[in-house]
């Protein structure tokens, strides 16, 4: 009889042990898992062409509504077309969930919330700056269509860069952005900051002067129409330089 509770112990053991891993080590593989789907959801597009409308309000740097073409290859090709002056935030673009993360650093699952009505798993990562500032980023991935739906960066609890996207189904089962928005609020502290290191700027952060005693703040707004989806695009297409602001 004893045999036979020694031999159910080591079956309730071994049925158990897949789950016996530590809490750290399952919240690794749900994030890996969470990115693993952006990445394929992304990669079902080889290129793309489309027209955006951007308009930027930034202190000293304000671009009322441009008309531009965008192209985009696999891994990381891009070629931006218009007429006179034009930038685009980097951030703002459909680009490959690699290159738009590979500043962030220890993701962590850290729950999940609504954007606009979608559920979003919350990822949560120290981001690349500076050794005395303490950036923090959080990511909103819808947990149905697997898209970004939110990037919002934060100093010292306070947020000081939101991204927020809304999209458009442009081939049976391929969406992509209609929408993005892009807003800033800032203060001297991470300016002061910022200027000892220029490589880590935040790339859709500019540096103007900030009058003493106030905030900077700034907004971005970008339309996408017309998607033109897996076209072939050659490579030398991409050979001229690019607009897009890094």
């Amino acid at each position: 009889m004893a045999g036979l509770k020694h031999i159910a112990l080591i079956l309730l053991l071994v049925a158990l042990a897949p789950f016996s891993g530590s809490a750290q080590d399952r919240n690794a593989i749900d994030v890996e898992e969470i990115l693993n789907h952006l990445r394929d959801r992304f990669n079902r597009i080889q290129d793309y062409q489309v027209d955006l409308q951007v308009s930027l309000d930034m202190p000293m740097l304000r671009m009322p509504r441009k008309n531009m073409t965008f192209s985009f290859k696999q891994p990381d090709l891009t070629r931006l077309e218009a007429r006179g002056f034009a930038m685009v935030p980097r951030r703002g673009l459909a680009l490959s969930p690699d290159s738009l993360l590979q500043s962030l650093h220890d993701l962590e699952l850290a729950g999940d919330t609504l954007i606009d009505g979608h559920l979003c798993a919350i990822l949560q990562g120290r981001e690349q700056g500076l050794d005395d500032l303490d950036l923090q980023a959080r990511l909103f991935v819808d947990r149905n269509l697997w898209l970004l739906r939110g990037l919002s960066t934060y100093l010292d609890d306070e947020e000081i860069f939101r991204l927020r996207t809304e999209y458009q189904e442009v081939a049976p089962d391929i969406y992509m952005p209609s929408l993005t928005q892009l807003r800033f609020q800032v203060n001297e502290r991470f300016l002061r900051g910022r200027r000892f290191r220029n490589e880590h700027f935040d790339p859709d952060i500019p540096e103007p002067v900030l009058p003493e005693g106030q905030d900077l703040t700034g907004e971005a707004a970008i339309t996408f129409n017309n998607y033109r989806i897996n076209l072939g695009l050659p490579d030398s297409y991409f050979q001229e330089d690019t607009q897009v602001e890094e």
